[in-house]
């Protein structure tokens, strides 16, 4: 997705899902709030869920400024902790 130029922005435990029973496999879900890296301007700049969302999402204090897709890294990385 982010070699698409895609950025989530809602990544979450209850946004990934298996593709099949009894399978490892997996697939994100949700593209609600999902957006395009270099969208001039966000339709909603503050948003995620708490919790996963990226520090430098939610503390934005310029409603201009732009993020890219180390956000969803960001979330990735809670959500791995989480499992551990």
């Amino acid at each position: 997705m982010h070699s698409q130029g895609i950025m989530h922005r809602d990544l979450k435990p209850e946004n990934i899902i298996f593709k099949k029973p009894n399978s490892m496999e997996v697939s994100i879900v949700d593209f609600g709030l999902a957006t395009r890296i270099d969208e001039k301007e966000y339709l909603f700049v503050r948003c995620g869920t708490p919790g996963f969302v990226a520090p430098e999402v939610v503390n934005i204090k310029d409603l201009n400024v732009h993020y890219d897709a180390v956000c969803d890294v960001f979330s990735a990385g809670l959500i791995f902790h989480i499992l551990l």
